[in-house]
């Protein structure tokens, strides 16, 4: 049995459309999206996550890292995760990197300091098909004014670190990290399991088309999104999806293989 699975960031909805219509093109078993959003953070106002869902027919798990309480208080952020039907939840967990919080009113994202206590989590959820169970891990990981190590962003990664150290079971986690491959943070991932970008020699997972620093960062661009899975875990055809555009970052898949 072959499971496809996918991973975006999805920049707070701002192609929410195309983004959906590529997903039933390719069918994909498993979707984790960062960004996901509602209200003031929307891009477009849906509530992204109920729109996905619908619209693809999945079950859905979120879990929101914040929220906007007044003038808008429709508004979060979130990690979620979409998968078909014939796939049974047999647990979830959320690990709190940086905790939630209900904000008064909309602040700067691109502030030094409010990046630094922007709240961020992992959603892991333990999913059973055929014969097999396994978990998946959906994070986004804090940001900064640059992609390299900062005392903040290695802390809130520990956090996580510490988590899929727990797991007894076979796992496969998938994050927009923010930061780039030669950082130590990535580097203590790739201990716990087998980084498919690194294997792949990417160097670039950001859209030189929609992101807002394309001038700074390309042509070079850089490598902040992520898909690790066990060793036990057979895989194939893992890819860096360029087209079409979606977002701001650059999708990665990748087949699971299960054995009955």
């Amino acid at each position: 049995m072959t499971i496809k699975f996918f991973h975006l960031n999805i920049q707070g909805g701002r192609m929410l459309e195309e983004v959906v219509a590529y997903c039933k093109q390719k069918d994909f078993d498993i979707i984790q999206f960062q960004e996901v959003t509602d209200g003031f953070m929307s891009k477009n106002g849906l509530d992204t996550f109920e729109y996905i869902k619908n619209t693809l027919g999945y079950e859905g798990v979120l879990a929101k890292s914040m929220k906007i309480i007044q003038g808008d208080q429709d508004s979060y952020f979130a990690n979620a995760t979409f998968y078909k039907p014939e796939m049974e939840l047999e647990d979830k967990k959320v690990v709190w990197l940086k905790y939630y919080e209900e904000y008064r009113n909309p602040t700067d994202r691109t502030d030094p300091e409010f990046i630094k206590t922007f709240p961020h989590n992992a959603l892991a959820l333990k999913l059973h098909i055929g014969s097999k169970s396994f978990w998946t891990i959906n994070t986004h990981l804090a940001w900064g004014p640059n992609p390299e190590d900062e005392p903040y962003k290695i802390n809130q990664a520990k956090k996580l670190e510490i988590f899929l150290k727990d797991i007894k079971d076979s796992f496969i986690l998938s994050g927009d990290f923010n930061v780039t491959m030669d950082s130590e943070i990535v580097k203590s991932f790739d201990q716990l399991a087998t980084n498919h970008a690194r294997i792949a020699g990417l160097t670039n997972t950001l859209n030189p088309h929609l992101h807002r620093a394309a001038k700074e960062l390309f042509p070079g661009g850089l490598a902040v999104d992520y898909i690790y899975t066990t060793k036990d875990l057979k895989t194939s055809n893992f890819s860096l999806i360029s087209e079409p555009d979606l977002s701001d970052h650059l999708g990665l898949s990748i087949d699971l293989v299960i054995e009955s």
